[in-house]
């Protein structure tokens, strides 16, 4: 999907590398996301996928490399900037993995307000639209409730409606499926198969290979903080190798005739 000639990618990241305690989390590595796409980054547990997101997010920064978000350097000095920060915090919208992280209010409703309130809308304006997201993510029932006293499923619906709130026009989700129940799994990918062909920009770190047609129109396989691999999600899931190199398919051991297992890379999904 194309930004437009001459228009510069959401977001662009070139030769980046960050260490983590002293291990390569992101290791020179380069990728781009154009304004509308819907981009997944599929890698096995620690391939740099949530540290990917966070320095995208602008909440990690590379040692190396640069980020750029409409053309302009996501760094520390930048989002020191007024003029930078408030507008770069206002279009992307960051969806962690566990949802406790961003969760601190004492009730959902105040959760869902934070942001509109930290960006100064009109309090008239901030009832309104936290009612909207609430009734649109069924947690309706649940204002008054301290988020810290929810389930699993409730409390990344509350942290999913608290980044929604925004109207963001770019999402970074890190495992957004990740611990909830088999209905709200079903309900969440639904909600990002609904941004297909839309306006809105959507990055989802993920290892769920079952969902990957229905929430991405392009995947960047990440393998120890490394792009091992790009494409749609079938040119991706049906490249056995490449799925089996990055950690993401188990080669099965099948029996072929009296007491003989061999072991074939075949495509059974799940996390490794």
């Amino acid at each position: 999907m194309s930004n437009g000639a001459g228009a510069p990618p959401v977001f662009e990241a070139r030769g980046v590398s960050y260490r983590y305690r002293g291990v390569a989390a992101l290791d020179g590595l380069s990728m781009r996301v154009e304004r509308g796409e819907r981009v997944a980054l599929i890698g096995a547990n620690g391939s740099g996928k949530s540290t990917l997101i966070r320095v995208l997010a602008g909440l990690a920064f590379a040692e190396s490399g640069q980020v750029s978000f409409l053309g302009e350097a996501v760094t520390q000095e930048r989002l020191r900037d007024e003029s930078f920060f408030f507008p770069f915090r206002r279009r992307v919208g960051v969806l962690f993995q566990n949802p406790d992280v961003q969760l601190f209010n004492t009730s959902v409703f105040d959760e869902v307000a934070f942001g509109p309130l930290q960006l100064g809308w009109p309090r008239d304006e901030i009832r309104a639209v936290v009612e909207r997201t609430l009734d649109r993510m069924g947690i309706a029932h649940l204002r008054n409730r301290a988020p810290h006293r929810l389930s699993g499923g409730e409390k990344k619906r509350v942290a999913l409606a608290s980044v929604l709130v925004l109207d963001p026009e770019v999402l970074l989700l890190d495992e957004p499926t990740a611990a909830l129940d088999p209905g709200t799994q079903s309900e969440v990918v639904r909600l990002l198969a609904s941004w297909a062909n839309g306006p809105r920009t959507v990055i989802t770190a993920t290892h769920d290979l079952d969902t990957l047609e229905e929430i991405a129109d392009r995947c960047y396989v990440l393998e120890r903080g490394r792009i091992a691999g790009e494409g749609s999600p079938m040119t991706v899931l049906h490249d056995v190798g490449l799925l089996t190199e990055a950690g993401l398919l188990r080669p099965q051991h099948h029996k072929h005739g009296r007491d003989v297992a061999q072991p074939h890379p075949h495509a059974h999904w799940g996390e490794v």
